[in-house]
């Protein structure tokens, strides 16, 4: 008896020095908020057609869109040249006209339309995704 006694005491206080030391890796809450500050997003707007060439001319990309992902990189002159994953190399054409961005992937392709928005990591180029390639 007095074993188990001795036994329950030194297991409770191995318990209450373990809870002594206080919450490690447990974050605070206030209100159901986060303690810590959060960065705000970056708000996402439509590009006018001088803001679009700044942001993609003499850049690289990588692109996703509904039929292949690669890499694309703008040229000044309205010309792109890609290299798809499953495709392979190729060259295009792109416009820039108010908030509306066409891109044309590989020659006899149509021109597909749409806005161009930032939403801070990533650009939405009519039906492509584009993240810019930094070195």
């Amino acid at each position: 008896m007095r074993l188990i006694t001795a036994f329950l005491c030194v297991s409770a206080a191995a318990l209450l020095a373990a809870c002594a030391s206080g919450p490690q890796g447990v974050r605070v809450v206030n209100g159901g908020s986060s303690a810590v500050p959060q960065k705000e997003g970056a708000t996402i707007r439509n590009f006018t057609a001088a803001e679009i060439q700044s942001a993609i001319v003499g850049r690289n990309f990588q692109y996703t869109r509904s039929d292949g992902n690669g890499f694309v990189s703008y040229n000044a002159d309205g010309t792109f040249d890609f290299q798809d994953d499953n495709k392979g190399a190729g060259t295009g054409r792109w416009t820039a006209s108010g908030s509306q961005f066409c891109e044309s992937f590989g020659s006899g392709a149509a021109m597909e339309c749409g806005v161009f928005k930032n939403t801070g990591d990533a650009y939405f180029a009519a039906n492509s995704r584009l993240v810019e390639m930094k070195v």
